[in-house]
């Protein structure tokens, strides 16, 4: 039995470099009810894996796939439904990552910094 898998509340599971900004967040490292899932191989998905480490989390109150790629794009789409089948139907699955766009960059630095930040705020402490 895992006494800090028992406290977790809010399962955050993400691919990619997203998982790093997530990770180095002070928010994270106050928050002792969230934990971060990093989904590496998305095809073939990984459903034989996740089931055993989604399960040590036994007092889940919500799930949230996220990204930094805009809704349109990344892996959203393809992860949402897969995970969909492992998570009881009775928890709430989110999906947090960049409005639809048109093109995947923002264009300039400090609007994806800017939009990073949101990101990861809004994963952090959305409930």
């Amino acid at each position: 039995y895992d006494k800090a898998a028992a406290k977790v509340r809010r399962l955050l599971l993400c691919s990619g470099k997203i998982y790093y900004d997530l990770v180095a967040s002070e928010q994270l490292q106050a928050a002792s009810d969230i934990a971060v899932v990093r989904v590496e191989r998305l095809y073939p998905f990984p459903t034989d894996e996740l089931q055993p480490v989604l399960e040590r989390y036994s007092k889940i109150e919500s799930f949230a796939w996220v990204q930094e790629e805009p809704r349109n794009m990344g892996a959203r789409k393809f992860v949402l439904p897969r995970i969909r089948h492992l998570v009881p139907y009775k928890i709430p699955l989110g999906d947090i990552s960049r409005p639809e766009r048109s093109r995947p960059a923002e264009g300039y630095p400090a609007a994806h910094a800017a939009e990073q930040a949101r990101i990861v705020r809004e994963a952090l402490t959305e409930r």
